[in-house]
């Protein structure tokens, strides 16, 4: 979808990173956090990668959804939690909003609509041919949890959850991966539904999660967020 026909409000900022250009959204992320931690989702078994030594790696990242022309994409995203990770968040909004370009340079947008995401993390296409976008891109919201459905009042997601403390977050992200017994035995990290996964997993920052690694490795972002 063009981004720019999902979020009319872009085609009014001046930065160099969004004026002028074929911009292609490609999936909605939802970064879910509570006063203690963060969580994030690992993939599906059928998205694992294998690697050489006979281990597999597998994907941690936000929580994501394909964009419609149907559903305003926030009330997707939340939609979709509901189902999916059995929790009901609410929308923050900054009032600002960020842009990663794909050279990794950050800029800033102002004074930003309520329903405008927190994010925008572009990358370059893989692709070639003529109707390729200069770039794709993931919108990132931010949605504080208000409170898990389940009983007990701790995850009870149709998938595994990975809880990372607030205060270990840059730590949890400065490796370009963990394997999962490292990761476990961390006093920061708690693993949620886990399934029978195998002993030499190795646990790898995908997408959405990537792209927040970089920013704040760059300082470029501050995560001091109200809940």
């Amino acid at each position: 979808m063009n981004l720019f026909d999902v979020y009319p409000q872009l085609q009014r900022e001046q930065t160099h990173v969004l004026k002028g250009r074929a911009l292609r959204l490609i999936a909605l992320s939802g970064l879910v956090y509570d006063e203690q931690a963060f969580y994030f989702e690992l993939g599906e078994s059928r998205f694992w990668g294998h690697l050489p030594d006979g281990g597999v790696a597998i994907g941690v990242g936000t929580a994501k959804i394909q964009p419609d022309a149907t559903h305003s994409p926030h009330r997707a995203m939340v939609r979709h939690l509901r189902q999916q990770w059995q929790c009901e968040v609410d929308l923050f909004s900054a009032g600002h909003a960020y842009v990663l370009g794909e050279d990794k340079q950050v800029a800033v947008l102002h004074e930003v609509e309520a329903t405008i995401p927190y994010i925008f993390i572009l990358t370059a296409p893989q692709l070639g041919g003529s109707e390729m976008p200069d770039a794709l891109v993931q919108a990132v919201y931010l949605l504080p949890l208000r409170r898990w459905r389940g009983t007990g009042g701790a995850p009870s997601a149709s998938r595994s959850l990975l809880q990372i403390q607030r205060e270990a977050l840059n730590l949890f992200l400065e490796p370009a991966d963990w394997t999962l017994e490292t990761l476990l035995e961390q006093p920061w990290a708690t693993l949620h539904n886990r399934p029978a996964l195998p002993e030499a997993a190795r646990l790898r920052p995908v997408l959405a999660l990537r792209g927040l690694r970089d920013m704040l490795q760059a300082d470029a972002l501050p995560l001091h967020l109200r809940v």
